[in-house]
């Protein structure tokens, strides 16, 4: 949520007010009419601040009584985060992305005066469903944010968590994952996302751009994707779009790209479908001699690899991780809260662009001379 709005100064003021004891536990904050005009806010966006500060249990609010501060530590919201870290996961996911979103999901729940416990999915799985649930009930957890997604259903950790009857929210997941799991997901906008990233190409230049990427396409219609190059005025020639088996081993990722720089008119970029895809074309470009991107530019889906890191720095259709860990908090309170179910959240991308297509238009002079 931006930090610049109104409403979120006015939360801000509010809640370093509480914590520093300017109002003590049990205290009671200005009547609004007075606070409202102390702040020079409306009643609207004072209620509104003072609505997320009910939420994150830092303020009770009695009705005809007024507002009160309560002690942060026994208003806390205790969250479970269950995370996946046997190898292969369980569950059919492109990375796995507690390495990346955890962090940011611990950093917004001490933000919002949330306690989190981390449990791997296999502790879970020692006993039956009802078992499980009942010890997660006995911690007195609230809340379930669940990494992981791309469920087909029968995984055996569904059981234990629908047992809980609790909130549950996947914070990065595909939409599908919704309908087949019944919980709450949050997830990117994958068509906008790829015809985002395809627009940029094409105003970069390029005519002939390479995919590489699983069968599923993140559950985008190869059709779609077509319909979304010719918007663009790229070419919709089929040997393009090399969709893989990548999970069978490097191999196959190393072959794809050998496929598309043979073509007689080989790409002027590939697009990755996932960061881990883009570590694997690098390497068969390397291995080939073949210039990024002076002779082919590189953009990935994901940007969560460290891609500044790289070499050349990769540029990326980027998730937002920060604001995915927000998000993914603020909503479970807001389910726990309201006792409902938000079945699909859009979260939102950025491009990020780096070295690995930057000199494209260069790279087009040269091949047009």
């Amino acid at each position: 949520m931006p930090r610049d709005t109104k409403k979120m100064q006015i939360y801000d003021l509010l809640k370093e007010r509480i914590e520093g004891g300017f109002y003590p536990p049990g205290g009671r904050l200005p009547k609004e009419v007075d606070l409202a005009g102390e702040l020079d806010v409306s009643r609207v966006t004072l209620r509104s601040a003072l609505e997320l500060l009910e939420m994150e249990r830092l303020v009770t609010r009695v009705k005809g009584a007024g507002t009160f501060a309560r002690d942060r530590k026994t208003g806390q919201t205790r969250l479970l985060v269950i995370v996946f870290t046997e190898d292969p996961p369980p569950v059919e996911y492109e990375s796995n992305p507690y390495l990346y979103i955890l962090p940011c999901i611990q950093m917004a729940a001490k933000q919002m005066n949330a306690e989190l416990e981390i449990c791997d999915a296999q502790s879970l799985l020692s006993s039956d469903p009802a078992q499980g649930a009942a010890r997660i009930r006995e911690r007195g957890i609230q809340g379930i944010l669940l990494l992981a997604g791309y469920f087909t259903g029968r995984e055996p950790i569904l059981s234990t968590i629908r047992e809980t009857g609790l909130p549950v929210l996947l914070p990065h997941a595909i939409r599908s994952d919704a309908e087949i799991t019944g919980f709450s997901v949050m997830g990117t906008n994958y068509e906008e996302l790829t015809r985002d990233g395809l627009k940029y190409l094409a105003a970069q230049g390029h005519r002939r751009v390479g995919f590489i990427g699983g069968r599923n396409m993140r559950d985008l219609a190869v059709s779609d994707y077509l319909l979304w190059l010719m918007e663009f005025g790229l070419d919709t020639d089929p040997r393009l779009l090399q969709l893989i088996e990548w999970r069978r081993g490097r191999q196959i990722v190393f072959d794809a790209v050998s496929r598309l720089m043979a073509l007689p008119e080989p790409p002027t970029a590939i697009f990755s479908y996932s960061d881990y895809l883009s570590l694997q074309i690098y390497e068969a470009l390397h291995r080939e001699k073949i210039r990024i991107p002076e002779d082919v530019c590189v953009l990935s889906i994901g940007g969560q690899i460290g891609c500044d890191f790289l070499n050349p720095p990769l540029s990326a259709m980027e998730f937002i991780d920060r604001e995915i860990g927000e998000t993914a908090v603020r909503v479970m309170l807001e389910m726990i809260r309201d006792r409902r179910r938000i079945p699909f959240i859009v979260t939102p991308h950025r491009l990020h662009v780096r070295e690995s297509t930057r000199k494209i238009i260069l790279h087009r002079k040269k091949q047009e001379r």
